[in-house]
């Protein structure tokens, strides 16, 4: 975006909306976007958000461009899109292709004889990873399809086969289940082989230790063996195994500037050591692909499971401490805990975990892929978390691509009430705040899907490219509206970025649970009036209430722990107004962002 360009967005929100009744935006200097900033983004193939501006014009009365030139303009974004997504389709760019397609689509102006969908894209991308010789590939993004009645019985067996070589039992039956509805079906033996429990012996052939030697250290004075073990296994015959990101991370991080080799042992050959590549990484979620030059003996199939349960039999696959081709076993404590990631959640397991399990394999009794140990307390026994598979399927292609995942966005830090997801801060810069929401406005739906909880709006915009259009059902004063916004790129700490520039009190919401108005400022401290706090939040348990008065004395961030600490003077009104000194704490990655 170029200087000029940025510098007016910055100064410009618009809400566009559409009700049963008359249209109501709300807007601040509208007049500084003009007929040529809107053509700018069309000609730098941004056509998504071109249609976010103008169909924010369009609910103006008056509008300060005519409808000739709203039309215009409407006409030309929709060329761009069509000649964006043709591109993208000849270059085999399908992320690009299906973020147009998708956008096409939700505002209404496919042509007639198109001649796509998404189901038709999604074959298309399977089959040309298939024709190119990447069967795990093809078969994630096989899955992914939702409507399958214009895929041949032909087709849906050639995937049912790849299922079964990669050892997906849960796609097997799902494939089996399409073709029953045809009255057609799996031959016996391949339905027997994936109803059949696969020995947990079995898997061990199919994971490996991690190690990334980091040199030496020096410890007082005398130097010793830097190295990080970890656990991983694989899900593709090529080579290609699954891991957490912070066991490798030295491999892919660019502030780190010491020596870092990457290897894997085999559990069957555990003396070998294979040089190993990171292929692609998520941050967010804490995974990394690798590839090694080697054959594996047995792969995981990645399953899109979600009706696991609490008590459920588990049991965890890795190398302790280094010890290879160790199992542990027991049972998924809780569901949907949402402590250790920014998107998504993690299943609590008591399965007992060490140093060195990390990336590891989290099976079921039926020894199907349910999770990926990440992370555990080492200090409290039987208090071990893993990532759900699901998760992971949702974005699994892309970590394919060398580097980091990227993550759509809003730009949006929401509180999750009884009845709906409420907006506490809006990033600026973001496609949210550059669509006009405000705190108090409340989410109803997103892609015409309607959501209530945050995971179920990470949930869809997991599955949604950045540059994708999609319609924001919100709901302002009682009065619901609907709103277009251009999905942007999620960055991996959105507080830790806004901390170098936002104002402190604008970030108490998201941070700490309350909001603040400040009454005065001072070298040393600054006074403020607590308007509201969320129940639930950090404020509300430490017993913060509205119209306390507090004196913010220290503010303090801890990058490397990635805290942020207050100090405050406050005088509760729940304690008779009496003065005392308090601190928060909160972590800088919050799992409030959409």
């Amino acid at each position: 975006m170029k200087k000029s360009a940025a510098l007016i967005l910055a100064s410009v929100f618009f809400l566009s909306c559409e009700t049963d009744g008359p249209a109501s935006v709300e807007t601040k200097n509208l007049d500084m976007i003009t007929y040529k900033e809107i053509s700018r983004y069309i000609e730098e193939d941004a056509p998504t958000k071109a249609y976010q501006w103008i169909y924010g014009m369009r609910s103006q009365s008056p509008s300060i461009l005519s409808a000739e030139d709203l039309n215009h303009l409407e006409e030309a974004a929709g060329g761009k899109l069509l000649e964006l997504f043709q591109r993208a389709v000849e270059e085999k760019k399908y992320d690009k292709a299906e973020a147009w397609l998708l956008s096409m689509k939700n505002l209404k102006i496919l042509p007639g004889d198109f001649g796509w969908d998404l189901t038709k894209l999604l074959f298309r991308r399977a089959e040309e990873y298939r024709s190119g010789g990447n069967e795990v590939l093809a078969l994630y993004t096989f899955l992914q399809i939702e409507d399958y009645d214009d895929i041949s019985a032909e087709d849906l067996e050639v995937y049912a086969d790849i299922s079964a070589h990669v050892n997906n039992s849960s796609a097997v039956n799902r494939i089996g289940e399409i073709l029953e509805t045809r009255g057609l079906s799996l031959p016996e033996e391949k339905k027997a082989a994936a109803s059949a429990a696969t020995p947990l012996a079995d898997m061990l052939a199919g994971s490996v230790t991690i190690w990334v030697n980091k040199g030496i250290r020096l410890e007082r004075g005398m130097g010793l063996p830097d190295r990080v073990i970890g656990s991983g296994f694989f899900i593709d015959p090529r080579g290609y195994l699954l891991t957490n990101h912070h066991v490798i991370a030295s491999e892919v991080d660019p502030k780190y500037e010491g020596y870092s080799r990457l290897y894997i042992r085999p559990s069957d050959h555990p003396e070998d050591r294979i040089p190993a590549k990171v292929v692609g990484y998520s941050r967010i979620f804490d995974l990394a692909l690798l590839k090694a030059e080697t054959t594996p003996d047995f792969v995981f199939g990645v399953t899109d499971i979600r009706q696991l349960q609490a008590g459920t039999r588990v049991f965890a696959i890795g190398s302790p401490v280094g010890l290879e081709k160790t199992i542990t076993g027991g049972i998924i404590s809780a569901t949907s805990r949402r402590y250790f990631q920014q998107m998504g959640d993690a299943m609590q397991i008591d399965v007992p975990v060490n140093p060195g399990n990390s990336g590891g394999p989290l099976v079921d009794e039926a020894g199907r892929l349910v999770g990926v140990v990440f992370a555990g307390f080492e200090q409290f026994e039987g208090i071990n978390f893993a990532i759900p598979g699901y998760w992971l399927l949702k974005f699994l292609p892309n970590l394919y691509k060398e580097g980091e995942v990227v993550h759509s966005w809003v730009g949006l830090s929401i509180f999750e009430t009884k009845r709906d997801l409420e907006v506490l801060y809006t990033v600026p810069g973001s496609p949210g705040k550059e669509a006009g929401i405000v705190p108090g406005d409340k989410i109803l739906g997103i892609d015409s899907i309607p959501v209530r909880t945050i995971r179920d709006a990470q949930d869809i915009l997991l599955s949604l490219e950045p540059e994708t259009l999609i319609p924001l059902t919100i709901s302002r004063g009682g009065q619901e509206m609907t709103i277009r916004v251009a999905l942007g790129t999620r960055p991996f700490s959105p507080l830790e970025k806004l901390l170098s520039f936002e104002a402190k009190e604008n970030l108490f919401p998201p941070l700490f649970g309350f909001s603040a108005r400040r009454i005065s400022s001072g070298f040393f401290s600054t006074d403020y009036t607590v308007e509201r706090v969320y129940p639930g939040s950090v404020a509300d348990e430490t017993s913060i209430s509205e119209n306390d008065p507090f004196t913010l004395h220290s503010w303090q961030v801890d990058t490397e722990r990635k805290i942020v600490l207050m100090q405050i003077a406050i005088k509760k009104r729940k304690a008779g107004f009496l003065e005392g000194g308090i601190q928060l704490g909160a972590y800088l990655e919050q799992n409030n962002f959409i």
